[in-house]
């Protein structure tokens, strides 16, 4: 009885029957005008998507750091010293993440935001905020006094939270967060009804 190997040997493959082949220069220009329109119409349908992947970056790192902010407060009543919160206030936020975010670029007292890059957080030590520089600002708006004012940055400080009681005293005290110093309001970037019918 002969093995396996011994009968593959014994069978001849046919030549010819395997034809191995590139692509013809028909073939490959045919791929490359595919990819090329397939490329333009994706280019023209998210156009729009650079200004919005930066407010969807925006915001995860802000949720991020209200996390973080609730974890400080947390272990400010779990070690029962609450009553020293105040000393939080005006701190770096950004000081508490296990990781900064690759755009936070650190810590400035009166830096000159116009030498600075976009889509950048920085930690103003001069006022205590946090600032966040946009680089698509087109529907990012201050509110203020009832007028949407278009601005360019949007800025964070550490506060405590007292309760509607007389006073701000510690037996009103209700937590610390991370508040706007101005209320701002970041619009999502309305896709036009012909780019997503096509």
């Amino acid at each position: 009885m002969r093995s396996a190997q011994e009968r593959c040997k014994a069978t001849p493959v046919p030549r010819g029957s395997r034809r191995q082949r590139g692509f013809s220069m028909f073939e490959m220009m045919v791929y490359i005008l595919v990819a090329s329109i397939l490329f333009a119409a994706a280019f023209n349908r998210y156009r729009d998507f650079p200004g919005e992947a930066e407010r969807a970056n925006f915001t995860a790192i802000l949720a991020q750091l209200n996390a973080t902010v609730n974890l400080q407060m947390m272990r400010l009543i779990a070690s029962g010293s609450w009553n020293t919160a105040g000393e939080l206030e005006d701190r770096n936020p950004m000081d508490w993440l296990l990781t900064s975010p690759g755009n936070y670029v650190g810590a400035f007292a009166g830096i000159d935001e116009a030498t600075l890059p976009r889509r950048i957080w920085y930690f103003d030590t001069s006022r205590g905020q946090l600032v966040y520089l946009a680089d698509d600002a087109s529907n990012l708006y201050l509110l203020e006094n009832g007028q949407r004012t278009q601005t360019g940055s949007v800025r964070f400080r550490i506060s405590n939270v007292y309760g509607s009681g007389t006073g701000s005293g510690a037996s009103n005290w209700q937590g610390i967060i991370l508040a706007p110093v101005v209320p701002y309001e970041w619009q999502a970037v309305e896709l036009e009804l012909q780019t997503i019918q096509q």
